[in-house]
């Protein structure tokens, strides 16, 4: 009672000051904003599961994932593109060279439960080893990290492609190399897909 009597001289002033109308279009607005990043968010869910479905990610095995990712680092421009994993790949299963020189070494895990902060820090370890020192680290999974494993990786500057980023690369609206980000908006509604911040971009 006694907050509605505090409140009621507010409200009459609003009301007679003429910013009700005003206020209530904004309040509008905000809801309808709100309202079209939710349905956003849900159609850009079912375009990244409808594009892992038509490539068949979840019928690969670990070599032809490798492949994949191969394929798309082609498509992206890398050169000298070799998929080297298998007994004796030191932790490191793609390698390629980016349009602007830049070598990288992919690890690629395909699994059905989420990577770990060990799969992450096994894959820091084979970047320090000789023959990749130079190279720039990209984590390549077909599920996700956990909140501890994506911070190890953004802790050793690996750049992380889970399912959601997977998807997006597939559809061209990611691309890996130097310069190359997630759209704003596209990070916008990814982050609102999982809860938790992209790993790397």
């Amino acid at each position: 009672m006694a907050v509605a009597l505090a409140v009621a001289p507010v409200v009459v002033d609003l009301v007679s000051s003429g910013w009700v109308v005003p206020l209530a279009v904004v309040a509008v607005l905000v809801a309808l904003g709100g309202a079209a990043m939710l349905v956003a968010r849900h159609f850009g869910d079912v375009y990244r599961q409808e594009a892992l479905r038509r490539c068949g990610v979840d019928r690969l095995d670990h070599r032809r994932f490798e492949g994949l990712s191969g394929e798309l680092l082609r498509r992206d421009g890398f050169r000298q593109v070799k998929v080297v994993g298998g007994a004796g790949d030191r932790g490191v299963d793609v390698l390629g060279v980016a349009p602007d020189g830049t070598p990288y070494a992919l690890q690629c895990k395909y699994y059905t439960r989420k990577v770990g902060p060990g799969d992450v820090r096994d894959f820091v370890g084979a970047l320090q080893a000789r023959p990749y020192r130079d190279h720039r680290g990209v984590l390549v999974t077909s599920h996700s990290l956990t909140a501890q494993a994506a911070q190890t990786a953004r802790d050793h500057d690996v750049i992380v492609i889970d399912r959601d980023r997977l998807a997006d690369w597939l559809l061209g609206a990611y691309r890996l190399g130097p310069g190359s980000r997630s759209p704003a908006w596209l990070a916008r509604l990814r982050r609102g897909t999982s809860g938790e911040t992209p790993a790397a971009l």
